[in-house]
């Protein structure tokens, strides 16, 4: 069975990172949504986490327009995403997973590569409940040269593909 790529639909995160004060810096993350495919696939959630707290999670049933987050500068920080995948493209959990593929992509605003393409890990999914699946993905921004500097505005993109 021949398997064709769709992209379901990009997010764009403009992450701004501030200092508050010169003894605590700070960064703020803002969260844009986009919307379902016309089969349901969509990005359904994306939160951030630093040192196993999680500074913001935004939903596709939530977004609003300019949310931001505060998140610690120079700290290694975990973007996680949630997807929804319909049940009619996979016929297990561990297919559900075979079949997404999630990518991140961080450039500084002047688009100066930090991070380019690279594919979340850790898949795991739920479901079917209904008729979607839920597959999770994680990546961990761990490079102590890239980490998220304060006075620096960074964007991020989550690219999810399906494979039929």
């Amino acid at each position: 069975m021949k398997r064709k790529k769709f992209l379901a639909l990009l997010l764009v995160i403009p992450l701004m990172f501030l200092i508050f004060n010169g003894t605590n810096p700070k960064a703020f993350i803002t969260f844009a949504s986009g919307t379902p495919d016309a089969y349901g696939d969509c990005i359904y959630e994306g939160s951030v986490w630093q040192s196993s707290v999680m500074k913001g999670n935004v939903t596709y049933n939530n977004y609003t327009s300019g949310v931001q987050v505060k998140v610690d500068a120079l700290t290694a920080t975990t973007f996680n995403c949630t997807v929804k995948l319909n049940s009619t493209f996979a016929s297990s959990t561990s297919e559900a997973i075979s079949n997404t593929r999630v990518y991140l992509n961080i450039t500084y605003t002047n688009g100066t590569v930090v991070v380019s393409s690279t594919e979340m890990t850790d898949y795991s999914a739920t479901g079917p409940s209904g008729d979607q699946y839920t597959v999770y993905s994680y990546y961990l921004w761990n490079d102590p040269t890239h980490h998220p500097i304060a006075g620096t505005t960074y964007y991020v993109w989550f690219r999810y593909e399906v494979y039929r």
